[in-house]
Order: structure tokens, then sequence, then C-alpha cells
């Protein structure tokens, strides 16, 4: 399969630096340029994992692109900064501190060697990590940066900085969430000149097998955090998804084979109290003494499915589930990895042509600062001239709230709940019906009628005593002007 093709606004910001580039002088600027023009022909979207240290970043990479590619073991594996790309052959870069390259073997199958000594290279001479691997989904939809773990904004060094700068999304991972989550969000967005918020984080409930006694189904305590940290997060991420992380992995690998299959098997058969009792804690399962399985093969059990993935494996085999096919299904429906897949798409890849062009642009106002000579300043102000045309349309003008939903963030901006809803979808959404709340086969009168709506609604919070308010319902009624003249005259999204 090939990648999918430039967006609409893409492909416009692609053909006005097409045409800038022939007048421009070697130099930085040039460079700069022609970076962002680099940028924009690889057309797959760029999300960096980030989270603090062992949040279960990697293993949500493997989760995502259905093979195991991340190191999950080697601590030191996950403390550097690897950008997982696709190619038709699996190898690994190393880019080192000194600006050399070396390209060594990877992981049978693709992916990160178990032991970073395997790289042959020492941790401190390595800058990052290019993972290539023959993989469909990096193929067609996105590369992932994986980032290391921080405790604090001091675990983020320039390396890591750098590469969350060169993407253009965030899914950003918590096993715990708490108040270090916020605070992390929050360094986070300040370190990226703002440009991480609702619009382009998504956030993760990593290890929901870990909440509650370990007996009772996890699911309805994950789902009530989940949502107490999208209303708590409101701002700084779209939503938080709930997801066992380690379940997900193998449900949706090449790791459970037909013996583990059986070995599932052999524990249906088990006294049903029994078991109950031993999945309490991992050291009642090791001392199970009369277990129908070996001691090994229950460590192998673990380390693939954890308990709360046994107790789902056996559940289904008691339904009469067999074959490790029909059970890893069973175990992808119990892990919540195909919602965190579906809000990917919904939430990231379906406005991948908005994020990719919202950093392209980011990209190029940094690179006016390169522009010393008045030749390379007549051209980037003939580009700035040309990208106005970019901004104005709807989809880019949804960047303009970006300080809303920080705001919101942060608490200096507060609304009616209706309010504050509308805004987040106006801010957020993928195309025109979707910012307005309407269904995605709504027709262009209702488009219309509904923008109008909005414009109204922000017309009357423009006259708010509140200073905040009134800014930003002045922003949000443009930008519903805007849909409304660009539904009107039948351009609509």
């Amino acid at each position: 399969m090939t990648a999918r093709t430039s967006g609409p606004l893409c492909a416009q910001l692609a053909e006005i630096l097409a045409a800038a580039r022939p007048a421009l002088p070697p130099g930085r600027f040039a460079a700069a340029v022609g970076a962002v023009a680099d940028r924009l022909a690889d057309t797959r979207l760029r999300i960096a994992v980030g989270g603090r240290v062992k949040a279960g970043k990697s293993t949500l990479i493997n989760a995502l692109v259905g093979q195991k590619v991340a190191a999950t073991a080697a601590v030191e594996c996950t403390m550097v900064v690897a950008w997982f790309r696709h190619s038709h052959q699996n190898r690994i870069e190393v880019r080192h501190v000194d600006g050399r390259v070396t390209t060594v073997a990877s992981r049978p199958g693709g992916g990160v060697p178990d032991e970073f000594g395997e790289l042959g290279v020492p941790r401190e001479q390595v800058r990052e990590l290019v993972v290539h691997v023959v993989n469909e989904r990096l193929d067609t939809d996105y590369t992932i940066i994986d980032t290391p773990g921080m405790d604090s904004l001091s675990g983020l060094d320039d390396v890591a900085m750098a590469a969350l700068a060169e993407a253009d999304a965030l899914i950003y991972v918590m096993p715990h969430p708490g108040e270090g989550d916020v605070a992390a969000l929050e360094a986070l967005r300040r370190k990226a000149n703002g440009a991480l918020t609702a619009a382009n984080v998504l956030g993760v409930l990593s290890r929901i097998d870990l909440l509650g006694d370990g007996i009772s189904d996890p699911w309805p305590l994950a789902t009530q955090l989940a949502t107490t940290y999208s209303a708590k997060l409101r701002g700084l991420i779209a939503t938080t998804v709930p997801v066992a992380g380690l379940l997900a992995q193998t449900a949706v690998g090449d790791g459970f084979g037909e013996a583990d299959a059986q070995l599932v098997a052999r524990l249906a058969d088990a006294d049903p109290a029994d078991l109950a009792e031993a999945l309490r804690s991992a050291r009642n399962l090791r001392e199970w003494h009369s277990c129908p399985i070996g001691a090994d093969e229950r460590e192998r059990l673990s380390r693939l499915l954890s308990r709360y993935g046994i107790r789902c494996a056996v559940a289904a085999a008691r339904r009469g589930v067999s074959g490790a096919q029909p059970l890893l299904d069973e175990l992808r429906r119990s892990s919540g990895v195909d919602e965190l897949n579906r809000l990917v798409f919904s939430t990231l890849v379906a406005s991948a042509d908005r994020l990719r062009a919202s950093s392209a642009l980011a990209r190029i106002d940094l690179a006016g600062a390169a522009a010393t000579t008045e030749a390379e300043r007549d051209v980037y102000e003939a580009l700035r001239a040309r990208l106005a045309e970019v901004r104005r349309h709807p989809r880019m003008r949804q960047a303009e709230l970006t300080t809303a939903l920080v705001d919101l963030a942060t608490h200096r901006l507060s609304l009616e709940a209706a309010d504050e809803q509308a805004l987040v979808r106006l801010a957020t959404g993928a195309d025109d019906r979707e910012c307005l709340g309407l269904a995605a086969d709504a027709d262009p009168g209702a488009l219309v009628a509904a923008a109008d709506a909005q414009v109204r609604r922000w017309r009357r919070l423009e006259g708010s005593p509140l200073r905040v308010v009134a800014r930003h319902a002045r922003t949000a009624r443009e930008v519903c002007e805007t849909i409304y003249f660009h539904s009107a005259t039948g351009s609509g999204a």
C-alpha cells in the first residue's frame, strides 16, 4: 500500500513553497524553507507518544502498530528518542551525538532489540534512533515518535523537545493519572509555545488492568477515571481513553500462539474459586501449587496477558472459545485497543491535513527569523502574502482558538457547560459539520443554518463584561462566520 495523499491545505502549502524556492539565495532561510517543503512531501502524520517514566508508552506504541517494535523491558532503550517509520526493510539507524549515522540490524521481526548493547553503541553516544519497520499502518497512516519518560520537566532533554517540536500531534500516556500529569502537560504546552492543546493531544489511561482489587471488572472505574481526567485536563487534551496496555499489545501482536491457547484451556478446567484467589495478586499466582499448569507457564501467561487478561481469557474459554485467534479476538475487545484506534483516527488522523498544515505554517514563521538579507526578506514577505490565503481557510482559522483551549485548561476562561462544549467542538472538529456538532450527512442548508446559529451564540457572548470571554467569543464568532460563507458559496467541507 502507499501513503495517503496530501489534503488540500498541505497541497496548497507545498505549491506555494515550490514557487518560492527558486527565488531564494542559498543560506539558512532557504534551508529552513526547504526543510518545511520536504516535511510536506511526507504525507504521514507525525504522532509523538509521551508521558512520565514507566507510563507504558512503548507497550502502547506496539498496540497501535499491531507489532512489537518498541522495547518494553530495556530501560536504556526507552530513554532515547525513537522514530518508527515504514520501510521495505527492517533496520535501525543509530544517530550519534557527534553527527555520525550507523545502520544496524533490528530485532527479529523488526523493531528495537531487547538489550541496548545489541545496537553496538554506548547509550551516552546515541542521540536518537530511527527504526525502519515493514508495517502497513506506519506505511499509510502515521509515523510514531517515542519520547523518553519524565518525572519532571527536567527529564525532557533538548533532543526530546526537538522531537516533540517535529510532531503534529501527541498521545499522552498516564498509568495512574494525577496532579503530576497536569503539571507535565502544562509544562509541555509551554515548552511547545502553546502548540500542544486539545486540538492535537489525546490522553490514554494505560494500565486499567491494575485498577481495583484484581478480581472485579476494572472497566467501570477506568471509565469514571477517564471521564474525570478528560474534564480536569480540558483544553489540554481532546479526551482520555482507557486501555489495558499489555493485553492490547498481545491481542494485536503475534506473540500469543496455539500453545498459549492450550495453557488457557487447561486453566479453564481449574476450580473457579482457586483461580479467583490466585488472580488476586502476582504472589498468589506464583504460589498456586495446585494449578493445572506449571510455574513457568503461569509466568509466561502473566507476561503476555497480565492477571486481568488471564481472567478474560479463561472466561472466554469457559464460554466455548478455543484456539489462539478466537481468543485473541476476545482479548482485543477486552483491552480497549479498538476504541483507542478509533479515537486516534477520528481525533488525529482525520485532521491530518489541518494538523500538518498548522505545523508547517508554524515552522515557516520560525524560518522567517533566518531571512536576514533584503532578497530573503522580499521572498519571505511574498510568502506571507500567499500563506494568508491558507490561513483564511475555515480549518486553519481553528488554530486561532488554540489560546481559548489553553485558557480553558488553566481556568482563566470559564463558560457555561453548553458554551464550553461548543467551543471545544469548534476548535477541534475535523470538518465544518463536526465543528458545528452536525451529523456527517447533514445537508448544506443545515450547515449554513447551524453556522448562523453559532454566530449568534458567540456574538451574544462578545457582550460579556469579562474581557477573556469577550475576546475568545469574538474569535469563535469569526471562525463560524468563515464556515458560514465557506458553506454558503458551495465550498464547505
